[in-house]
This record gives C-alpha cells, structure tokens and sequence, in this order.
C-alpha cells in the first residue's frame, strides 16, 4: 500500500470567534436561534421545558440584573453542567464552564468572554481558589455571583447547559466540519493511562457527535488553554450547521427542526431575574442573533498559569482583566489585523541611497556637541530609522562649539562613517579622537547645524507580509514530501518555499507528515491532503496546510478581507487581532494555511508561508 494511503476524511467550520471561547457558545446560539427556529412550532411545550428549572437554578435568579429593554445590550452567563444526566436532584452539580455573552441590538454585535476553569479568584470575599470551586461548593448561584464580582459584568440572564445530549445534538445536524489540527489517538491498554479513547486523523473532515466529543473533551497532551480552543472550535462548527439548517424553515427540515428542538429542550434551563424569558423574547433574540452573525467577537482574558506540579492554576492581572472586560463590553475596540496585509501596490522603482555598510551591524553613539537641550536624542531618533544599532550619551562632547557634525570611526568602521556623513550632511569624518572613550564603532556629534532633520531621508519601513525574523526562504526542505503527495493526486498540489523557524514537520503516523484522503462531498477518490506541522517548543501547536476539491467548504464562508497579491486572491480569516486562516483558490482546487488552535504562528509568518505556496517540480 502506498504510504500516502493511510487514514479516513472529512472536515470542519470557519474560525469566526474561536480563542478561549468555552464548550457552549454552540448551545447559546441554538438557544438564542437555532432551537428558537423551532419554538415557532413547539412554542408552548418547548418553552416550558427550558423554563422549568431545577432548585439550584431557581436559587440564582436572585443574583441576576433586571431584563433589559429591548435596545439595550443583554449578557448572558453561560454555565456548562452535567447534573441532570448524572446526579440526583440532592447532589451538588459540576461544571468547568463560565462563559459571558453578550448580544447588542443598537450594533448588531456579539461578544463573547470565557473564564478558564482553574482562574485564580476571591471566591465569597476570601481570595482565593479556582473558580470552578464555587459552582462545587455553592451551585450556580454562587458560581453567578463570583463572576459578577470578579468581573464586574452584571448578568441579565442565566443559561445552565447540560452536556449529556452533546453527542445526540451533533447527530440531529448529521454531523460537523472541524479543522482538526492533529492526529488524536489513544486506545486504553492495560497499564496505561486510561482516558476517552480518540482515533481522529488529521485535516478538514465531516465528525459525528461521539468522535466531537471526543475532540472537544481531549486534554492529555498539552494544555488546558488548546482544550478550551477545541471546543470553541467544535462549538463554532455547529453554530455554522444549525445556521445554515434552521434559517428559512422547509417541509424537509421538520424532522431536523424537531430533533434539534427537543435535545435542546432536554438539556438546557434558561432564566432570567422572574423566570424564563417569553416566546415572543426567544424568538427576538434569534432573529437578532442570526442577523449578527457575521459580527461576532471572541474576547481573550490574557492569562498564564501559575502555581506547581501538584496544584497549577491560572492567573490574570487586574490590568489584562480590565482590558478584557472593556473589548467585551465595546466591541469594536477590538483590532482587526488589517493593517498588519500586504496591500499588494507595486513598490517604487527609484533608487533611493543604500548604506554600503548595513547598518544593522554598526553601533552608533550620538552625542551632544550643540548645547541645545536634547539634540543628541534627537540625532539618535533621525538614525534609527535607518536601522544603525543606536545609543545616546548622557555626557556631552568636550565642547559645545561643534560648526559642524562630527562623525569619528574606529578602525575598520571608516566605510560606516562615510556612510553617516552622506545621511548627516554638512559632517566630516575622523578617526576616533583619544577624548572620546566609547565602546561603539561609531561616534556621531550632533553639531549647529543639526536641526533634528537629516539630509537624506530614512527608508521606507518594509511593508508588512515581507519575510519576518522567524521565516527561513527554503524552497528545498518540504519539497520532497509535497512530490510524493502530488504522483497520487490528481490535482496540482502546492508547497511552502519557505520554513517557519520554530516548526516542523509532523509524523502523525510512523511514516509521513501529509495525510492523503477523500471528502465525500467533493467527488470519489483522494480529493484532499492535509500536511501537518508541530511546534516542538509549543505543547500543542500544530498548524496545517489543505488542499482540496472541497472549494465551498463551510470553512471558507464570509471572509474577513480579501485582497490581490502577487497576482493571486487571497482571502483571509481573523480570530480577534489574529490571522488564523489565509485561502486561494486555482483551478477547482482550494488551498488554504491554517493556524494552531491558539494562533501562535504571528500574522507576518502566515501571510509569508501562504504567498510562498508554489506547484511542485
């Protein structure tokens, strides 16, 4: 068997607001609209089911803020429980899952902040514990108030989601489309850890409920920040499937509507402040909902883990929570990566002056020789842009009675200082004089006639998309591998020219990094291939490159840019301030670059490794 022919297809979603989102953004959406599609039929019985709540819920209304008027923003706060499923009615409920969410009618946007399970918090005024503690130790009343107080967001209602009918969920939809990142594999045997066993090979492909449970609750192998991007990337899928199947109501979707409809119904409790919100409410808000759903915005709580082996938690400062709650709260504030795009202009052809000594290798100290206040940060900010490696003395020359501007080398920098003069104007060049006692290959006096100005002008600063630090221009490493790919498929099949510094390739199995394979919607045979990159000093980060005949892959719905470069369109996908995905497509054939689950691959390494992709020789 060819060693190209190992392993089974299928595919995944766009990754419109993915990041530290949490397990039930689906849920508040299929809350909110998809399962409201279905309350125009079920209305009453449906609506009274997610209504009735258990004790533990009914015991927070109390904490819950008044309900909005009807153009005023809404948050929700999401609690993900498995406590119908798998507890009597006296035992306390579980949860890892705190989600806010927040729907504003004025701008038609959603946002939505997750808290990581293991945030270090005060917990009833005593600092502190994990803040899964408090759903353990006071239900969803006190895991309520401690967001509230933690965050300072006051919520209007209260979504409890019970995961038990996840998979039965998935199945109603007949299955989702994620981008899965890596091979997913382990089999219980005796003597080894035992854990949910997972046999998910790599690329875009169709999951069923049982292996997206198995990819969302996945967490052995790295951190607990790429589990909750999982299940954000799972969620984000299903947000997608139940968009496109439940908007626009048809005899053929009746049987779906109504599936979908009672597994909700099932497993999760909605309440506000007096109980659960009205049909006429419901169904408001998913209209709303789907018409912001292409304005939607994941909100990171920058965090990093603390504490020890025995007992790992995470921390934020009061200044990353801030930020966090200010993007949740406007939007808008958030930046989108535009900037950091090639516009894809033709450069200027002019000759401008080029330094015959590159200035990257020159230590330059400037110094004061005018006696005006300031003038040698001055010379030190007119240089810099040229890339010289520069310094500004806090002593002043021997005198302040410089004419001119002075520039004195050490030996061997007299091509350097040639160079500075040019740039400078009205300057001369010396050797070093004894007086002068610094360490750098060049020493500039600003003297009267400098006016903060110089007399060439700096450089333009290379466009964005330019090789970065961390690419390495190869056109010889991958090539081999992206050959044997291209003699069993019968499309042309692209390859990176260049490398990302921190990665390579990733044996998903013991004998090549690309996955060969068949998406069944997009024709019989291997129409797909998906090569797998690791970031070894990044537990977890694996980013990919597809190639396939699936052109209207879900995936690749509503870009967040388009733009021509180097003759070809380009469509990019943004997770916040994040490129997390970069397609074109040829000839019947999509190609697209995507990032790790937690973006780690910068905006300048994805735009560079997707513009380098060319046909194999």
């Amino acid at each position: 068997m060819n060693i190209y022919q190992a392993l089974g297809p299928k595919k995944r979603k766009r990754p419109r607001w993915r990041r530290i989102a949490l397990w039930t953004g689906a849920t508040v959406f299929l809350v909110l609209f998809a399962s409201a599609a279905a309350v125009a039929y079920w209305a009453n019985g449906l609506v009274d089911k997610i209504g009735h709540l258990d004790t533990d819920v009914k015991a927070a209304q109390g904490e819950l803020g008044q309900v909005p008027l009807p153009n005023d923003p809404a948050v929700a706060l999401v609690v993900g429980s498995d406590h119908r499923a798998s507890y009597g009615k006296s035992e306390p409920s579980r949860s890892d899952t705190l989600m806010l969410v927040r729907i504003d009618p004025a701008t038609k946007a959603i946002t939505m902040l997750s808290l990581p399970r293991d945030l270090w918090v005060p917990i009833n005024g005593v600092c502190c514990s994990k803040i899964n503690q408090a759903y353990s130790d006071g239900g969803v009343k006190l895991a309520l108030k401690t967001v509230q107080e933690y965050t300072g967001v006051k919520v209007n209602y209260l979504i409890v989601v019970d995961f038990s009918g996840f998979t039965q969920l998935i199945n109603s939809f007949h299955g989702v489309y994620v981008n899965v990142d890596q091979y997913y594999l382990h089999v219980n045997t005796p003597g080894t850890e035992q854990y949910s066993q997972i046999d998910i090979k790599p690329g875009y492909q169709l999951l069923n409920g049982t292996n997206a449970l198995a990819f969302a609750r996945y967490r052995h192998t790295d951190s607990d920040f790429y589990r909750v991007a999982r299940q954000q990337l799972v969620l984000d899928a299903l947000q997608t499937k139940a968009s496109g199947e439940l908007h626009g109501i048809g005899i053929d979707q009746i049987s779906t509507i109504k599936s979908v409809a009672e597994t909700v119904a099932n497993n999760v409790q909605v309440t506000g402040p007096k109980g659960a919100p009205s049909v006429k409410s419901m169904i408001s808000y998913a209209s709303l909902a789907y018409e912001t759903r292409g304005n939607v915005t994941s909100v990171k709580l920058d965090a990093q883990v603390a504490g020890d082996a025995t007992n790992s938690y995470v921390t934020a400062t009061p200044e990353a929570l801030r930020k966090a709650v200010f993007l949740f709260e406007h939007p808008q504030r958030v930046e989108k990566p535009t900037s950091e795009i090639p516009t894809g202009s033709k450069s200027s052809h002019r000759k401008g002056f080029k330094p015959k000594v590159d200035p990257g290798t020159v230590s330059l100290t400037v110094v004061n020789g005018n006696g005006v206040s300031g003038a040698a940060a001055a010379g030190g900010a007119a240089l810099s842009p040229f890339g010289y490696q520069v310094s500004v003395s806090s002593v002043a020359a021997p005198s302040f009675d410089y004419a001119e501007n002075w520039v004195y080398y050490r030996q061997g920098s007299a091509q350097a200082a040639a160079d500075l003069v040019k740039i400078l104007g009205n300057a001369q060049a010396k050797s070093m004089p004894a007086e002068f006692t610094y360490a750098s290959d060049v020493v500039v006096v600003v003297g009267k006639p400098f006016d903060g100005k110089t007399a060439i002008a700096p450089p333009k600063q290379r466009q964005p998309g330019g090789l970065p630090p961390d690419i390495i221009a190869d056109d010889q490493a991958y090539l081999p591998v992206f050959q044997g790919a291209q003699r069993s498929l019968k499309f042309p099949v692209l390859y990176p020219t260049v490398q990302q510094a921190n990665s390579q390739f990733d044996d998903f199995t013991a004998e090549q990094p690309i996955r060969l394979y068949n998406i069944k919607q997009a024709g019989r045979g291997w129409n797909s291939m998906y090569a797998v990159f690791s970031m070894p000093e990044v537990p977890g980060g694996f980013w990919g490159i597809e190639e396939t005949r699936f052109t209207d892959a879900p995936i690749l719905a509503n870009p967040d840019l388009e733009r021509t470069l180097d003759g070809r369109r380009y469509r990019f996908y943004f997770n916040g301030s994040h490129i997390h995905l970069i397609a074109l497509e040829r000839s019947g054939v999509v190609y697209w670059v995507s990032n790790t689950l937690r973006d780690d691959l910068s905006n300048a390494d994805m735009v560079a490794i997707a513009r380098s992709l060319r046909p194999v020789r």
